[in-house]
């Protein structure tokens, strides 16, 4: 036993190094951080696995500072006075918040368990399972408006015809000035009445060295079979098949249209929603107390449908995320203590691979239906603390995640907060 507890540490060790090496710095990127924090608390998903039970499960995360910005920004929207005095507010809101990241996550699952079989000596547990994600990154920076990234600071919606008189006319546009205005006057009657839906809401940035609001967000549907399989005593694994449903927007709100009351996430007049046919997989192999698995997790299969006529393509298509993962079970007389390492790599962004390590302590009792347990975890960005509490039908887990860097690409990492509440039966 010691002897595979000790195989495991030094591989787990070798994973992480050679992620950790493999990572470089690069310019901060509201979608791509998005992705990064949102399959961080996948990976603690992963760590708290679904049984084979009905099940009702809801997760709420954000950081720190995110009711504190939201209430500010509220602040800013109903400022009174004249003109000049809502855009100061506006500008001086951007300007506290400078180089802040605000993070907020939701999750609702709902599962019932179908009849487990036999087949060809391997043993399936299928389940029928929902799920929703909403993820939302929000990054105050300083930007850069062009002719090039003009389009950024409006809707997604917007037609291609639109688009390309904004692009046509951005020479001309000065600070204050309505983009979308801007860009159709003197245009036909037919497009002044198309353009009407996106007056008073996009606007050209009166002092460019304020900061704008990046934000990015998402939002995922999933339904289908979710298959366990185990194969004698040393394979197992999942394979998963389901129907997966993603809107997301992507744009950059200035200080003006902040005083005037514009949204700080527009999801637009049109969802850009892609409905794909998705598949999980993962195989395991476990020896006695040591367990390791790799997977692929959301490989598009085929699109079943999409919006892009009306709303524009996915900004975050739906790509594989690759992974390795392995764990050693210890058992001290009542308690249980179990190390883990892994590391992910999420396909076709800017991301390199992303290791994690360490160790759940616990005891349970009851066939594992009450106990209480305790997990410490760290990745590139956080230590993370959880403490989790499972009393017979009900689980509820809460988690804090601690900066280990002030900075990632000039931008303040925050402190993120988690709480899992599960009601399975």
């Amino acid at each position: 036993m010691k002897q595979k507890l000790s195989s495991f540490v030094k591989l787990s060790a070798l994973v992480m190094a050679v992620a950790f090496l493999a990572k470089a710095q690069a310019a901060y990127d509201v979608k791509e951080r998005a992705i990064t924090l949102d399959d961080r608390f996948k990976t603690e998903e992963l760590l708290r696995p679904f049984g084979h039970d009905f099940i009702i499960d809801i997760t709420a995360g954000l950081n720190t500072n995110a009711l504190d910005f939201y209430n500010d920004a509220k602040d800013v929207s109903k400022t009174q006075g004249s003109d000049s005095e809502k855009l100061a507010a506006g500008q001086a809101f951007l300007r506290k918040y400078r180089d802040t990241e605000q993070s907020i996550r939701f999750g609702l699952n709902l599962g019932a368990p179908l009849p487990s079989f036999s087949a060809f000596d391997i043993k399936f547990v299928p389940n029928l399972r929902v799920g929703f994600n909403l993820m939302l990154n929000i990054g105050v920076r300083s930007t850069n408006i062009s002719a090039a990234t003009i389009l950024e600071y409006v809707g997604q919606d917007l037609s291609t015809e639109l688009k390309n008189l904004i692009i046509s006319k951005f020479g001309s546009m000065t600070g204050g000035d309505d983009i979308v205005a801007k860009a159709i006057a003197g245009e036909s009657a037919a497009i002044q009445a198309e353009a009407a839906p996106y007056l008073n809401k996009y606007f050209y940035p009166s002092d460019t060295s304020t900061p704008d609001v990046l934000t990015y967000a998402k939002a995922d549907a999933k339904v289908g079979f979710y298959n366990l399989y185990e194969v004698d005593d040393h394979f197992f694994g999942s394979f998963n098949l389901y129907a997966m449903g993603r809107a997301d927007t992507q744009v950059i709100v200035t200080a003006d249209s902040l005083s005037k009351g514009s949204d700080a996430v527009d999801f637009g007049e049109e969802l850009n929603t892609n409905i794909a046919a998705v598949a999980d997989y993962e195989l395991g192999y476990k020896n006695g107390n040591l367990r390791g698995m790799a997977s692929v997790e959301e490989l598009k299969i085929a699109t079943i449908s999409d919006n892009k006529e009306k709303a524009g393509d996915l900004r975050y298509a739906i790509k594989p995320l690759f992974r390795l993962h392995g764990d050693y079970k210890y058992d001290f007389s009542v308690f249980t203590l179990r190390p883990f390492a892994g590391a992910y790599k999420r396909s076709g962004y800017g991301q390199d691979a992303q290791p994690y390590g360490g160790v759940e302590f616990g005891t349970y009792v009851w066939d594992d239906r009450i106990g209480v347990q305790v997990r410490g975890m760290v990745d590139e960005e956080h230590l993370t603390l959880a403490p989790r509490v499972k009393l017979w039908l009900m689980q509820l887990e809460y988690s804090l995640k601690q900066p280990l860097k002030s900075k990632i690409n000039d931008t303040k990492v925050s402190t993120l907060h988690s709480l899992n509440f599960r009601l399975f039966f």
